[in-house]
């Protein structure tokens, strides 16, 4: 009995590791949409809410395109606020008609009122404002709707919110486990890319083309996480707006290294690494992996112990009777060590933000 209750339970246990829901992020969202329209349309009928529509759809705009906990919340939060603002602008319309008789002062109201929500839109608090503007016609659908109607609609809307709310806690995929595994996966990629770079004296600029490409690509998807990562993990977004500046000077020396080889392999000048380099080079290669092993499986004691060796390094000389192609090959290898170690200081101060998971079992 026990072993078969292992075995059913395995997906379910498999699933609780943050690492398996990114993978299935996909999955796991389409799921956790379908039942929580399924709910929302049961509770609906159920209950015969009228106009119960609108939580089904509020679910869709709430969850619909939006993966992470964190952006999910934070959506809600924005969709409540915008909705009690246009609801209760809806209702004061329709008020003003039932009072007034005039479905043309109605009209009027709504499209000055949608107007002002159109200028805020386009501003910071923009969603809300579009928010506003929506739920406003909804609730105050021109010459239709009384009070009564309106005051459904809008508790349809906010129990769309409170189940989207409810139904993004189920397997819930944070946003800050998807920045911190793309930042790993490029530093690892990074490590492999440099130690290859300086390895072979044989060099083809092609080679590092397709990896730089899936680099960029990482870069990109993990700026767009940084916001719900702030919110998730009360991290300062200036603090990881700097990890973000620093990730993308390293990928941009990177660059500069594998020009700078491809400059000496057209000039027929291409040469061992300088063994004044060695330790320099190994010790970017190893904050690399320490830096991106942390960030993947919440282990920063390592990466702390690193951090604490740094002040220990041998002096730089400053003048090489090297080739102009070495030279240039050397000071940005310092400098890729340079931004590698400001890095991982990075990460190692901010691991009681991050590395949520140490900081759950705690609690």
């Amino acid at each position: 009995m026990a072993n078969l209750l292992h075995h059913l339970t395995l997906p379910f246990r498999r699933l609780a590791n943050p690492y398996t829901r990114y993978r299935y992020a996909a999955w796991i969202h389409c799921a956790r949409v379908g039942l929580a329209l399924l709910a929302s349309m049961l509770l609906s009928s159920a209950f015969s809410i009228p106009h119960g529509l609108w939580s089904s759809v509020t679910v869709l705009v709430v969850m619909g395109g939006l993966l992470h906990q964190g952006t999910i919340r934070g959506k809600s939060y924005e969709r409540i606020v915008g909705t009690l603002v246009g609801a209760a602008a809806g209702l004061g319309v329709t008020l003003v008609a039932q009072l007034t008789g005039s479905i043309t002062l109605m009209h009027v109201l709504m499209a000055l009122l949608g107007a002002v929500c159109a200028y805020y839109a386009i501003r910071s608090a923009g969603y809300v404002a579009l928010l506003a503007g929506i739920t406003l016609f909804i609730v105050a659908e021109p010459g239709i709707n009384g009070i009564t109607e309106g005051l459904w609609r809008t508790l349809n809307v906010l129990i769309g919110v409170g189940l989207a709310l409810l139904f993004a806690q189920i397997y819930p995929l944070r946003a800050v486990y998807v920045w911190r595994y793309l930042l790993s996966d490029n530093l690892r990629a990074c490590a492999r890319m440099y130690g290859q770079l300086t390895a072979h004296s044989d060099f083809s600029a092609e080679h590092y083309a397709s990896q730089l490409e899936e680099l960029d690509q990482r870069l990109v998807a993990a700026r767009a996480h940084l916001s719900p990562v702030a919110r998730e993990t009360g991290m300062p977004l200036r603090q990881l707006e700097i990890i973000q500046r620093i990730h993308r000077a390293i990928m941009g020396t990177l660059e500069s290294l594998i020009a700078s080889r491809q400059f000496a392999a057209q000039a027929g000048d291409i040469e061992p690494i300088p063994v004044s380099l060695d330790e320099h080079r190994t010790l970017t290669i190893r904050l690399l992996l320490q830096s991106a092993h942390a960030l993947k499986f919440s282990r920063t004691s390592k990466l702390v112990q690193e951090c604490q060796g740094l002040a220990k390094l041998p002096e730089r000389p400053h003048n090489l009777i090297d080739s102009f192609e070495q030279q240039g090959f050397y000071w940005l290898t310092l400098r890729l060590y340079e931004q590698v170690e400001k890095l991982s200081e990075s990460l190692a101060s901010s691991a009681a933000h991050w590395n949520i998971q140490s900081r759950d079992r705690a609690q």
